[in-house]
């Protein structure tokens, strides 16, 4: 086959001209000027944050933060060369970094000084003596941060060498009694308190597989052996109120340029205490190529970019951000580009900040294929394209967009990806899933609330394959396992991925296990029905899901039946013999739910632009924090306040300038793959491939049981048989799959479109467009454009309709080269691609 260059010249031209000197002027003898000074720029104010501190006898240390204050208060990060003392010493220590350490009891001052300018802050050392205990907030942290309970240790599930640690320390009670009850006690010497196994082996004195974690004599093995000291107790007076909240301070702020800043955290109990645990929390960058944190809380931007930070304290886990301009010299005139649309006034705000240009809109030709791909799941016909381009109106992508929601297609497409989201087919739900995916298509053809469709779906009862009411039920029928349910639940309908809380705390969410248990006691009381005896013999009856008032899900850890509660920690009470999931479903559809209507607007930002704004979008774990925070809330806002209507929540989308923009770069955002300043390509998704084949081609798809002229997005289950569908990814909704369907080429959909007969059959078919091109004996510049339109939906360049006219008119066989053209175009990645 003939080689195919898609070629797309840009062509700037611009006009220079030499400036016109002025004409020549009498020449005039001036006094010499005298020299002004310049005025002296007043200097930056040193401050330290907290001006006064007080170390009270459990803490194990306050950080400190030395900032900078222009003349108008803005506060900036202090460039290197800061150093800190005390004044007197004795009382305590300070580190280059600022953590200041108590020594003895009494008051001081913590100076800090740059370029000869200082900084004082009063510093109050409290008595150490009868410092209370609490082993969760102080010996549990200390064995997470040294990696004692992760997964690869201690924390595993049958523990390490014969010491099991809770995974993270989510049960401090069960850890207290393995360090000081379990193995004969040996692991906690009170007679002889650094002789204590637990301390020979953390520092590496006795033979440990996970080698030193500590050092003799720093802080984190100085608190451990004061707790030791102390009887090693669980806890000494009165137990001290949890902590409900972490600060990271400072504040997520764009700085002028990539810096170091140095972290402060703080953990706020529910008495309203405030408790500095910078140094035994836990850092974690998600971009190590823009940012790294170390042990101590010291982060630092690398490059001009963004990086989110992760904090993780005991089951609490929160989120900073590190970013700078990218391209602080941009000249770019933010203020002209229009900002009607709601996602375009946040984003456009943020690329602004971040000094990032947007492309500039795509052309009239790739935005309605685009848009035509992601409403109706196929590309436009050339005569769709032809109209479009020659069309004037200004208007005229709103309209379009108004027009495809109107097409029956676009329900047919979309019931595809609600079908995924719930994992509609008769694999799951059998006979029922006929049921299923006509309830769901009623709903969507009359744009049901999305509120009511949810509500629906979780209280459900009856037979799931009746065909008036059983088509919700099938919900419930596919998942009658309390924990299964709980999961799929908080994962469609909340984005929470909630599995790794069944068997311990969350490691990368706020999640408990109490939660997880909490959530999964909702669906306790749903059962199946539908067997009986008659004569001796199970005989089976139609299927029903009702509810067993009886029902119970024991916790893992307690193995006491759990009781409903919701994952925000408000309280419930359920009536006897009521359903629990009504309660459930009402908390989960209110307007002020936090998550509900976040993951709905994530997930369907992600349809358009190939991934969320949380992405993955069934991820919205605190650890995973959105890209655009602004944005996500506004988009979520306006569909509460449209009431959970999923036709004004796409269209507001479809129609902002931040989906209509080219997937070409410019200057300034070509490194960008994080902030939607350009639309990035996306691969068709299994049933908008075979329906552009189908289409460019003239040649149907086959599949089982349909009629010849069947499209591909009128399959909906993915029992039926498609090589083509299969080989391009599409659900098999037998477990989760990916929020977007659209999975990268592979070697298999390469092999199956260049070596197969997928593509071969459809393009030398006798009865497809080729052919009956070929006999209207039509020019070659004409056919060349028509396969251009046929399959990348707009007319070639000057540059291409030269090259290929030029192919067909030498060819000792036109039909031969024809085939080749059309072959290497619906080879190529501009077919493939919804850019």
């Amino acid at each position: 086959m003939i080689a195919i260059c898609v070629l797309a010249a840009h062509v700037g031209c611009g006009r220079s001209t030499t400036p016109v000197s002025p004409p020549s002027s009498p020449k005039v003898v001036q006094s010499q000027p005298i020299a002004v000074e310049p005025p002296v720029a007043p200097r930056p104010i040193l401050a330290i944050d907290p001006i006064e501190i007080t170390i009270a006898a459990d803490d194990p240390g306050v950080q400190l933060l030395a900032i900078e204050k222009s003349p108008n208060g803005q506060p900036t990060d202090v460039p290197p060369g800061l150093s800190w003392r005390i004044e007197p010493p004795g009382v305590a220590a300070v580190d280059a970094s600022g953590y200041v350490r108590p020594v003895a009891a009494g008051k001081a001052e913590v100076v800090a000084t740059i370029d000869g300018r200082e900084a004082r802050a009063r510093l109050v050392v409290s008595p150490r003596e009868n410092r209370p205990w609490d082993f969760a907030q102080d010996v549990a942290p200390i064995l997470t941060k040294a990696g004692c309970n992760t997964g690869g240790c201690h924390g595993r599930a049958d523990g390490q060498n014969g010491f099991h640690l809770s995974l993270f320390g989510y049960d401090p009670e069960g850890d207290h009694i393995a360090l000081t009850r379990d193995a004969g006690r040996r692991r906690v010497s009170l007679i002889q308190p650094d002789a204590s196994l637990m301390l020979l082996k953390a520092t590496g004195e006795a033979d440990h597989g996970g080698g030193p974690r500590l050092s003799v004599g720093s802080q984190d093995y100085q608190t451990l052996l004061e707790w030791i000291r102390a009887g090693a107790p669980q806890s000494s007076g009165t137990p001290r109120s949890p902590v409900v909240k972490l600060a990271v301070e400072p504040p997520s702020a764009m700085m002028d340029r990539p810096a170091v800043r140095q972290l402060r955290v703080v953990a706020e109990h529910a008495d309203g205490r405030r408790r500095d645990v910078t140094r035994q929390a836990i850092y974690k960058t998600l971009d190590d190529s823009t940012a790294v944190v170390d042990a101590r809380g010291r982060a630092e931007l690398l490059h001009r970019g963004e990086a989110d930070l992760v904090v993780r304290y005991g089951s609490l886990v929160q989120t900073t951000r590190l970013a700078s301009p990218v391209n602080p010299d941009l000249a770019f005139d933010f203020g002209k580009l229009p900002r009607e649309n709601p996602i375009d006034a946040e984003l456009f705000k943020r690329l602004e900040a971040l000094k990032v240009p947007p492309s500039p809109p795509a052309s009239d030709a790739a935005f309605l294929r685009r848009i035509t791909l992601d409403l109706t799941g196929g590309p436009p016909s050339p005569e769709e394209v032809r109209r479009f381009i020659a069309d004037s109106d200004a208007a005229k992508r709103s309209k379009l967009v108004d027009q495809l929601l109107e097409r029956p297609e676009f329900v047919q497409f979309w019931r595809i990806k609600f079908g995924d989201l719930l994992q509609i087919s008769a694999a799951r739900q059998g006979n029922g899933a006929y049921r299923y995916q006509e309830w769901l298509d009623a709903k969507l053809i009359e744009n049901a609330p999305w509120d009511d469709v949810v509500r629906t779906l979780l209280t459900a009862l009856g037979d799931p394959t009746d065909r008036e009411k059983g088509g919700p039920v099938n919900y419930a029928a596919d998942a009658l396992e309390p924990t299964v349910a709980a999961e799929q639940t908080a994962q469609r309908f909340l984005g929470l991925r909630m599995r790794c809380a069944q068997c311990h705390d969350h490691p990368f969410d706020v999640w408990t296990q109490d939660d997880y248990f909490g959530m999964a006691a909702f669906f306790a009381r749903v059962q199946r029905t539908g067997q009986g005896m008659m004569g001796g013999m199970m005989m089976a009856s139609r299927p029903n899901i009702g509810l067993n008032p009886q029902g119970v899900v024991n916790h893992l850890r307690t193995g006491k039946p759990a009781q409903p509660r919701l994952i925000d920690g408000k309280p419930v009470t359920i009536a006897e013999g009521a359903d629990p999931r009504a309660t459930l479903a009402a908390w989960i559809t209110a307007p002020d739910n936090p998550y509900f209507a976040r993951a709905t607007a994530n997930w369907v930002w992600a349809q358009f632009f190939g991934k969320g704004i949380v992405d993955p979008p069934d991820d919205m774990s605190r650890a995973n924090p959105p890209v655009h925070p602004e944005l996500l809330d506004a988009l979520a806002a306006r569909f509460i306040a449209r009431k959970y209507d999923l036709r004004d929540l796409i269209r507001t989308i479809a129609t902002s300038q931040a989906y209509g923009l080219s997937s070409a770069t410019v200057a300034g955002n070509e490194s960008d793959s994080r902030w939607f300043s350009h639309q990035t390509p996306r691969p068709l998704s299994a049933h908008q491939m075979a329906d552009a084949l189908a289409q460019a081609t003239d040649v149907p798809n086959r599949f089982p049981g349909a009629s010849p002229t069947r499209r591909a997005i009128r399959v909906t289950d993915p029992g039926v048989a498609s090589p083509i569908l299969d080989t391009f990814g599409r659900c098999p909704r037998t477990t989760v799959c990916a929020s977007v369907q659209t999975p990268p080429l592979s070697l298999k959909q390469s092999l199956l479109l260049i070596g197969g007969d997928v593509v071969e059959s459809k393009v030398g078919n006798l009865n497809g467009y080729l052919s009956s091109a070929l006999k209207l004996e039509l020019e070659p510049e004409e056919l060349v454009e028509n396969l251009y339109f046929r399959t990348l939906c707009r007319p070639p360049t000057a540059e291409e309709s030269s090259r290929w006219s030029v192919e067909l008119k030498q060819a000792s066989s036109l039909r031969e080269a024809a085939e080749d053209l059309l072959w290497a175009l619906l080879n190529s990645r501009e077919f493939a691609f919804n850019h």
